[in-house]
């Protein structure tokens, strides 16, 4: 999805004479990308795959710098990931949401996200695999408790090195990309 994001950001730039800072942005956000797909490609951990969610998250903040300024907006804050969706890049705002038969509590969402439960509709959330099952993103604890699953699933594995490499890399796919995987993208 990543990888779609900035293709479409190409595009639709096209058009615009991007001033400095926008273009510098832009450049920044392709050089993080590229640099997710070597540390993905070079990983042998885990813990590796921690490593390359943070460049990702840094990508995904320069994307959305480059639309701000195109758009004449302020710069976005340097902000977690939307608490649905860490696809959707930096959470913009804050807001007060409880889950189906929870306890209300703040949250930081995405702009997009914000608009949706101001107007009463449901949020885009992202499912992940933890076991066997698909959960809402936020039910397995945010990406920690999703990293944590892939963490023990990599370390549980009786395949050695490749085996947690392949489940390091599965769990990234999920993260970033989806169906659509993170080599897609990259490749």
């Amino acid at each position: 999805m990543l990888g779609e994001q900035l293709a479409e950001l190409h595009v639709d730039t096209l058009a615009d004479d991007l001033d400095p800072v926008a273009r510098d942005h832009y450049r920044r956000a392709l050089e993080h990308y590229d640099q997710a797909a070597q540390l993905l490609a070079a990983s042998t951990s885990a813990e590796d795959v921690l490593a390359v969610e943070q460049v990702v998250a840094d990508a995904r903040y320069h994307r959305a710098a480059v639309l701000a300024v195109r758009d004449g907006e302020p710069l976005p804050e340097r902000r977690e990931p939307c608490f649905f969706d860490p696809r959707h890049g930096p959470s913009m705002q804050d807001v007060e949401w409880a889950p189906p038969s929870g306890a209300a509590r703040t949250i930081a969402v995405c702009a997009a996200d914000a608009r949706r439960l101001s107007a009463g509709e449901e949020p885009l959330v992202r499912l992940v695999r933890v076991g066997d099952r698909w959960v809402p993103w936020h039910l397995s604890s945010g990406t920690g408790g999703a990293i944590d699953a892939g963490v023990q699933l990599a370390r549980g594995s009786s395949h050695g090195v490749h085996g947690q490499q392949n489940l390091a890399q599965a769990y990234l796919k999920q993260t970033t990309d989806g169906a659509s995987g993170i080599h897609g993208p990259f490749g």
